[in-house]
């Protein structure tokens, strides 16, 4: 468990301190960017990730994938080169991500999706409707800090399960 907050910690404070001349909405990706990299981490997907040649965290939103690229470059998951992908929304395109990001400006495109179950995908988002939209996670803001929900039998029922270490931190939900 401390060693889980310190790796938190010390990945903010990192991205905090690279971030000092960027704008808010940067800084508030970059810090998501560290939150979905150590999600990564301390997942445990269903599938064989071995049998892949890389990583890949998805988006629909250009401006987060740029940041993401800036944030987690050079990072690897679970020994794979960690691969920050821009993608349209269908079930071809969704298929080759291990982990979706959904922003708050692509989640109307998410909803239009729906009712696509997407297996041994981790599904992200910040919405407030997100969860019951399918998602797994949820970002959220609570006294100024970002902070994350987690739905642990929507995450089960496509195949990835969370380390207790990190169900520890979040707002645990069940829907």
């Amino acid at each position: 468990m401390i060693k889980l907050r310190s790796l938190i910690h010390s990945s903010l404070i990192t991205l905090t301190l690279f971030s000092a001349s960027v704008s808010a909405v940067e800084k508030e990706y970059m810090l998501k960017a560290g939150f979905l990299y150590n999600f990564a981490r301390f997942g445990q997907w269903d599938s064989q990730l071995e049998s892949l040649n890389e990583f890949t965290i998805c988006s629909p939103d250009k401006f987060f994938i740029d940041v993401a690229n800036t944030a987690l470059k050079n990072r690897t998951i679970k020994n794979l080169p960690l691969y920050n992908k821009l993608i349209t929304l269908d079930e071809v395109a969704t298929s080759a991500c291990n982990m979706l990001f959904i922003t708050s400006d692509t989640f109307i495109l998410w909803q239009k999706m729906m009712p696509l179950k997407l297996k041994n995908i981790m599904i992200i988002g910040e919405t407030d409707s997100f969860m019951e939209s399918g998602g797994h996670i949820r970002f959220f803001l609570s006294s100024g800090k970002i902070r994350f929900e987690i739905a642990p039998k929507q995450l089960k029922d496509a195949g990835i399960t969370m380390s207790s270490k990190v169900l520890r931190l979040a707002r645990v939900v069940d829907r």
